[in-house]
């Protein structure tokens, strides 16, 4: 008698184990078992926010360099413009 409760006890315990659901959360569906740390996700913003300010430091290198070309151009064509407007009034005179 006392196998054959044995028995039960097991097949029913096994039986739950094999139908695991998610447990509701305000946060969305979360598998039981699994618990988050404040400090885990406190690594995870940390990680987060590095890799924006590294992001950020390459877009402003980016843009910081285009300006510099734009300056660049801007000031051959300036210097073209007045070459051209040089030679023009050298060959009226």
């Amino acid at each position: 008698m006392r196998t054959r409760h044995l028995q039960s006890v097991t097949h029913e315990h096994s039986v739950t184990i094999k139908t695991k659901s998610d447990v509701l959360s305000p946060f969305g569906p979360v598998r039981a078992g699994l618990t988050t740390s404040q400090t885990t996700s406190d690594q995870q913003l940390t990680e987060l926010l590095n890799s924006l300010e590294r992001v950020v430091d390459n877009l402003n290198f980016k843009s910081s360099t285009a300006y510099d070309t734009l300056v660049t151009a801007m000031e051959g064509v300036r210097v073209a413009l007045s070459s051209t407007q040089t030679a023009e009034v050298g060959t009226k005179g």
